[in-house]
């Protein structure tokens, strides 16, 4: 049995799980299916870490419709795969997981962010360009599909706005 090097995935899981705060304040622009009621919103991609296999992306997705509904897989443009993942606590030990599908109560807002569930992103077919969007679609089980843009967002730039974000919340 061989095992890939983990270090880049989990180098960008740690330093994703400092930086939430920034997905959620970065970009309010929001998608939703009127039917389904489902909103899209703070969507952003980080761009790939150097000598990196791997990315993160952020978002949040709230269920305004009065049934449930189950998120199956995502994709983004020139990514070759994306994963829904999450973090689970087991005896102490972080350890992150494929998720096959997820289910969002009606009602129910979940955020993808550090140290819960994210989407895992790999294969670029083109080198991603901070600043650049690309398209993000979400497929649920009843055959929906939701569409948004996910912005390209650099680690510096998200190092920088958390910690303007944080300076900001000591003044409060």
């Amino acid at each position: 049995m061989t095992f890939k090097p983990l270090f880049p995935v989990v180098l960008s899981a740690i330093i994703g799980m400092s930086l939430y705060s920034v997905c959620a304040h970065a970009h309010s622009e929001h998608h939703h299916d009127t039917d389904s009621q489902i909103i899209v919103n703070h969507a952003q991609i980080r761009a790939f870490l150097p000598a990196s296999e791997s990315t993160v992306a952020y978002l949040s997705i709230a269920n305004h419709g009065e049934k449930s509904i189950q998120l199956t897989k995502a994709s983004i443009e020139s990514l070759g795969r994306v994963e829904v993942h999450e973090h689970t606590h087991v005896d102490g030990v972080m350890k992150m997981q494929q998720v096959d599908s997820l289910v969002i109560k009606a009602h129910q807002q979940i955020d993808f962010k550090p140290g819960g569930y994210h989407l895992m992103a790999f294969e670029p077919i083109e080198p991603l360009k901070v600043g650049q969007e690309l398209k993000l679609t979400l497929y649920f089980n009843d055959g929906n599909r939701v569409f948004t843009q996910a912005k390209v967002v650099s680690l510096e730039s998200q190092v920088e706005q958390t910690s303007q974000s944080d300076n900001n919340h000591k003044h409060h």
